[in-house]
């Protein structure tokens, strides 16, 4: 039983490490356009949804599965021209959905577009992740470039 328990430990603590100290790179086109469910009053309004689905790729030339839903959670008070959305995201390594990363974050988003505008840059949390990335924990910068492409850091804990 010692035993066990001693290799139950160091199991947990060398898969913790596996995703320790990890900076991920993920980068794709323009994002394509969402499926909006207009939830609040017609038109843009809060309670909106707005859902994607496209592919990407690591840095390490991997094929990234990327899923999003953003929703509208009210107006900036210091510009009518933005709004505040909530985004929650899986970042899929794999096609079976083993190897995931969630991230949450709110952000604030040009009322007429659906999403950042050019060169703006979006920080949000890492809360946790599947298979390789089980627990992760950590921040991913989210970068809209100039060419309409966009840029995805990873820092994990």
């Amino acid at each position: 039983m010692k035993r066990f328990f001693l290799y139950a430990i160091a199991t947990v603590f060398f898969c913790g490490v596996a995703v320790a100290d990890t900076t991920l790179s993920i980068t794709h086109g323009p994002t394509p356009a969402p499926t909006v469910i207009d939830m609040g009053e017609q038109g843009d309004s809060v309670g909106d949804v707005r859902i994607w689905r496209f592919s990407a790729k690591s840095s390490d030339n991997q094929d990234v599965m990327m899923d999003w839903l953003m929703t509208t959670t009210g107006y900036a008070a210091h510009s009518k021209e933005l709004e505040s959305r909530i985004t929650l995201s899986v970042v899929s390594f794999d096609d079976k959905g083993k190897d995931t990363i969630q991230l949450q974050g709110v952000g604030l988003y040009p009322i007429t577009g659906s999403t950042l505008k050019s060169e703006d840059t979006l920080e949000r949390a890492v809360i946790g992740g599947t298979g390789k990335y089980m627990g992760a924990s950590g921040a991913v910068t989210s970068t809209h470039l100039t060419d309409d492409s966009w840029q995805h850091i990873f820092h994990l804990d």
